[in-house]
């Protein structure tokens, strides 16, 4: 991964490799691959990962649920960056460090493949200390109990920071449809602060007006969604179709 600040797309349905190719040529510094509510299959993710790993372009990855295979597999596929969601509490943390780093840090189970290049077997411990000192370990919280618990998941060691979701945590305020309201913005911002009074990385998947109302910079910025990109492609392809087509009729009225 880049430094910081860093910009990506999350993907949930464009899993061809022209995307992959597309967001490098166009400046993204990472892909988002969305598991828990995307369409992606294990075959696809790592021809994607391989992709991005070989052009550049680093690949992060939300996986479904806190399960040790989700996030073993995942890592093993060569993924910078792992992140589980709805991160409520110290102990569910612990669990995702546990699981994604190798010993002595954690308990990750070691196996070379996409995740070292397919290199040469042995050099065991340079790629354990490598995996270990690089890996991405985000804690997704998106609920009023994880913004509660936030300073205590970000003390976990092996937690290397924390992304908003900031729809589900409207939804736990119980008002779905305004992610911009003080409360939330207010309730955002102490994740952030959390994260950075920790040397730890903050990012947010939402748009760009809610990161400018944040009192820090946003280290992750996901505002990009393959899904929206399209659709807003397509309402201005139209729009300007039915643009040339008035300028038309009203050119033949004249004739």
């Amino acid at each position: 991964m880049k430094q910081d600040p860093a910009v990506g797309l999350l993907v949930k349905v464009c899993d061809f490799p022209a995307m992959v190719h597309i967001a490098s040529q166009c400046g993204m510094d990472f892909l988002f691959y969305d598991l828990e509510h995307g369409m992606i299959s294990d075959q696809r993710l790592l021809d994607l990962i391989l992709l991005g790993n070989a052009i550049g372009i680093s690949s992060l990855v939300r996986v479904p649920q806190l399960a040790r295979k989700d996030i073993s597999r995942t890592l093993d596929e060569g993924a910078a960056g792992i992140m589980v969601p709805m991160i409520e509490n110290p102990e569910q943390a612990r669990q995702l460090a546990d699981w994604a780093l190798y010993p002595p840090l954690g308990h990750r189970s070691y196996s070379g493949g996409a995740n070292t290049g397919y290199g040469p077997g042995g050099n065991h411990r340079i790629n354990m200390d490598k995996a270990n000192d690089s890996v991405l370990v985000l804690a997704q919280i998106e609920t009023l109990k994880g913004v509660r618990n936030c300073e205590a998941i970000l003390d976990v060691p092996g937690i290397t920071g924390a992304v908003i979701g900031p729809c589900d945590l409207s939804i736990s305020r119980n008002d779905p449809d305004d992610m911009f309201a003080e409360e939330e913005v207010e309730m955002i911002a102490r994740v952030q602060k959390a994260c950075h009074d920790r040397g730890k990385k903050f990012g947010l998947i939402g748009p760009y007006r809610l990161m400018a109302m944040l009192p820090e910079a946003t280290d992750l910025a996901v505002a990009a969604f393959d899904t929206t990109l399209l659709r807003t492609g397509c309402l201005e392809a139209v729009k300007e179709f039915e643009a040339m087509n008035r300028t038309e009729k009203k050119g033949d009225a004249w004739t």
